[in-house]
């Protein structure tokens, strides 16, 4: 394992345990976000969440009411 393959970890982690867009790119020293989303790598299940999520915020209508 590189330093290079560390920086996609860590930037990665941070995302994926809902740090802010911006604290992650001031963390690791970058000027635009558009770089910062170049080391980014998550994972199939956070993007799942993600995506559920914001699904279920616009269309709460869809969703069956939580036991």
């Amino acid at each position: 394992m590189d330093l290079h393959c560390l920086r996609h970890s860590y930037i990665t982690h941070l995302i994926e345990f809902g740090y802010p867009e911006r604290f992650v790119q001031d963390q690791v020293g970058h000027r635009y976000a558009s770089t910062t989303a170049i080391y980014t790598g998550v994972s199939l299940e956070f993007r799942n969440r993600l995506l559920t999520q914001s699904l279920r915020d616009r269309h709460p209508e869809l969703w069956e009411p939580a036991l």
